[in-house]
């Protein structure tokens, strides 16, 4: 028998994921799973290939390799193939829709900018929370316990910052893992921030900021709030970030750039994602955990904003992330 992984989540706030229409109904495809997860083992394991070559060139071109062999390569490239393993999605979420959260002028609706009813377009429609989806990765004969571990440790991280959809990095559409083979994996408070911050020594070693966003020495973690109601946590979250960076901080011009762009009034053509990740959790007491993952990479090819300092050019990123949990 192939060797197999299944993993079982819990959808922990709604998930605006979707085809070409930008709706719900399609449910979950594995391709915009398999995207996540490689997003997570590619942050997990750019120490390890930084470590095994003497420049980041180098080190991403191995980084590279290894994520074809896993993962597979899309068919228009070069060398395409399905990688080390099928994935299908063994159980999918009801149709349950959501299509009036978040609001405006809430930290939700802070937070998810974009997802709002606006003149031109509606509310987005999204899959409500409270639901579960499981998938089944199966991995062709031959397959080294090596690799199994690393898509293991993969699904794994992806329940702990990670979710699907758009405005995943915002706390939207956030995944809580419940068991992978059978191995219940709840957690309360104490447990969950203990394996998140355990998940950053996987870049603890890397001095340097690395040329995409993984794990390093920079790296931080902390729990913004924690509530009854995974919504209100959320909330409570959007509105740290907004006391923070909105108009009501201090914060102006282009000390808002390292937070992401576009940014209205400085930059709107440049792309840059922010280096932050909210995530909300799912507790085993039934309480919910809202908490950002501080994530800092290089962050912009353009000679504006290639700093001398990059520590120095990302401070008030990281300052929001070292506040923390109010008393």
């Amino acid at each position: 028998m192939p060797e197999s992984l299944e993993a079982t989540y819990r959808i922990v706030t709604p998930m605006f994921i979707g085809g070409g229409d930008q709706m719900p109904t399609d449910g979950i495809r594995p391709p915009s799973f398999k995207g996540a997860l490689r997003f997570w083992w590619r942050a997990l394991n750019w120490q390890r290939y930084r470590h095994a070559t003497t420049c980041d060139e180098s080190a991403l071109i191995l980084l590279h390799d290894e994520e074809a062999r896993l993962f597979g390569i899309a068919a228009g490239d070069q060398g395409a193939g399905q990688g080390r393993f099928l994935l299908r999605i063994s159980q999918q979420p009801k149709q349950r829709i959501e299509s009036a959260w978040p609001k405006n002028n809430t930290g939700s609706g802070y937070l998810g900018y974009g997802l709002m009813e606006t003149n031109e377009a509606p509310h987005r429609q999204g899959i409500q929370e409270d639901q579960d989806v499981s998938v089944q990765l199966t991995f062709k004969p031959g397959t080294q316990p090596a690799d199994i571990e690393a898509i293991r440790q993969a699904l794994q991280t992806l329940g702990l910052f990670g979710g699907l959809g758009s405005r995943a990095r915002r706390g939207f559409g956030s995944l809580t893992v419940l068991k992978l083979d059978g191995q219940n994996l709840m957690q309360d408070r104490v447990e969950y921030e203990s394996a998140a911050l355990q998940r950053l020594q996987a870049g603890s070693t890397i001095s340097e900021l690395p040329p995409y966003t993984t794990f390093s020495k920079e790296s931080g973690f902390r729990i913004l709030a924690t509530a009854k109601n995974a919504r209100q946590a959320h909330a409570e979250a959007g509105q740290r970030y907004r006391e923070h960076r909105g108009q009501a901080s201090t914060l102006r011009g282009d000390a808002k750039v390292p937070f992401g762009l576009p940014l209205q009034g400085i930059d709107q053509d440049s792309r840059r994602a922010s280096p932050l990740f909210f995530h909300v959790q799912a507790l085993r007491n039934g309480d919910f955990a809202a908490a950002v993952l501080y994530l800092p990479a290089t962050f912009h090819h353009d000679a504006r904003y290639q700093a001398a300092d990059p520590i120095t050019f990302y401070r008030d990123v990281a300052q929001f992330v070292k506040e923390g949990d109010r008393p």
